[in-house]
């Protein structure tokens, strides 16, 4: 297994309008969805924040803190290695709209981390002052 890069993080958060808010105006982050319980922000190069409200049953299970979202290049292989080398609580793989596909474990820590691959690069957003 290969991981390419930190592509996604996911936190749950009490106060999930203030937060999302915050990252929206003090860090640039734009707001790609919001609903109830759920808001995703994305960033320049396309990776996202998700913020998970105390309404959110989706992520109920993320009951550690912020998760980190790895990219890696099989996840079908990543799964498969995790699987035998007994790595603790690994979720069932799940598929995005756009074909991305994703897993949760737990690691030795105790915390939340999921691998996740892309079918496809995705595109930076324009900026929004039209330069880069």
């Amino acid at each position: 297994m290969q991981v390419k890069g930190i592509i996604w993080v996911g936190s749950s958060t009490d106060d999930r309008r203030a937060t999302a808010e915050f990252f929206e105006k003090q860090l640039g982050l734009e707001v790609s969805t919001n609903v109830a319980g759920f808001t995703q922000l994305t960033m320049e190069n396309g990776d996202r924040l998700e913020l998970f409200g105390p309404d959110s049953v989706e992520h109920d299970h993320l009951d550690t803190g912020p998760v980190a979202g790895l990219w890696v290049d099989d996840i079908e292989a990543a799964h498969e290695e995790l699987s035998r080398a007994g790595v603790a609580d690994i979720t069932a793989m799940e598929r995005g709209r756009d074909g991305h596909r994703w897993f949760y474990f737990r690691a030795p820590d105790g915390n939340y981390y999921e691998l996740c691959e892309h079918p496809r690069p995705r595109p930076p957003r324009a900026h929004p002052t039209g330069s880069n």
